[in-house]
């Protein structure tokens, strides 16, 4: 696999990133800086950590290319992505301490990394205690899934960025293990990734068990409550799987709050993803403002998730005893 990094790729044209992976046969991952500067969120970063991963994994090697000095290098080696892949730069960061401005992209791969990560990222928010500890609790679940579901002996990658210009948090998790389909299809039917993909971001559908409404360590509603929350700030999310992108559009301006228990009900843009991403990666950028009415959010969530667990219970329930 080969990837030269574009000069931009955010969540809204997350497309340039995935039209810049090469697959040229090899078994190694190669990395190509090109010349430039570039943007990305930190969605790409995870995601390169992930291929890299892959590809060590399956026995092949790491090559970096085209590597300068830049200050958009020098990002990278903010974000700790050099060493994630396992290459040296020649660019040489001052280290400095990035409490409350970002998290550098960090392989997790059991239960007290997560919560090391969940502490570092509580400042990232500026947010009041019970905003902060929600959004905590559903990142965890999320991050949780992905160790969950990616299968052994893969690890999942994070990294966290707050953007300058508006106050955006940058989210992203990475993984390259089995992908959503194999995962959500071991109890409940998908044809595709797209159809795969629309099935994990319903409220109470797991890929851990066939119950609605999940167990008590997974409860189905990481990636419901993320794109509520993505939906309520205006802002995207982008969800990477096998053959298929789901990026997240914003709701018009004035339009309200609107918690949909599906995909099909948002406004959503699918996307080819070729090749085929191994594994799963999910972006979003979270906005904690004044204007924003947290509150009434999570009670409309609560709502739609408890809805629509209890009438696929009993709809489960009206089948198998008719």
């Amino acid at each position: 696999m080969r990837l030269e990094l574009p000069n931009r790729a955010y969540l809204a044209d997350i497309e340039r990133f995935l039209r810049n992976r090469i697959d040229d046969g090899s078994s190694d991952f190669t990395f190509d800086l090109k010349q430039g500067f570039f943007n990305v969120h930190p969605l790409v970063l995870c995601m390169i950590a992930a291929m890299a991963a892959d590809a060590q994994r399956k026995g092949g090697k790491v090559n970096l290319t085209n590597d300068r000095s830049t200050s958009s290098i020098r990002y990278l080696e903010r974000m700790k992505l050099f060493d994630a892949i396992g290459c040296e730069s020649v660019s040489s960061v001052q280290e400095h301490d990035p409490a409350g401005r970002f998290i550098p992209v960090t392989r997790i791969t059991d239960g007290k990394e997560l919560t090391d990560f969940l502490t570092d990222f509580i400042p990232l928010l500026h947010a009041e205690p019970e905003e902060a500890m929600t959004i905590r609790y559903v990142l965890a679940e999320l991050v949780r899934n992905t160790l969950e579901h990616s299968g052994p002996p893969h690890a999942a990658f994070v990294a966290a960025q707050v953007i300058r210009t508006d106050g955006r948090l940058a989210v992203a998790v990475a993984d390259a293990g089995i992908g959503i389909r194999k995962s959500i299809t071991r109890f409940h039917a998908a044809k595709d990734d797209q159809e795969a993909i629309v099935k994990a971001f319903e409220p109470g559908i797991s890929g851990a068990t066939v119950t609605f409404g999940g167990n008590e360590n997974n409860g189905g509603a990481g990636l419901f409550f993320m794109k509520a929350m993505a939906t309520m700030a205006r802002c995207h999310m982008v969800a990477v799987s096998g053959d298929t992108a789901m990026k997240l559009g914003r709701r018009p301006k004035g339009s309200g709050i609107s918690v949909q228990p599906s995909l099909l009900q948002d406004r959503v843009y699918w996307r080819e993803a070729q090749p085929p991403y191994q594994g799963t990666a999910i972006g979003i950028d979270i906005q904690v403002s004044p204007d924003i009415k947290f509150n009434d959010l999570l009670e409309q969530i609560r709502t739609v998730y408890h809805y629509r667990v209890r009438s696929e219970q009993k709809y489960k329930r009206k089948a198998r005893f008719a």
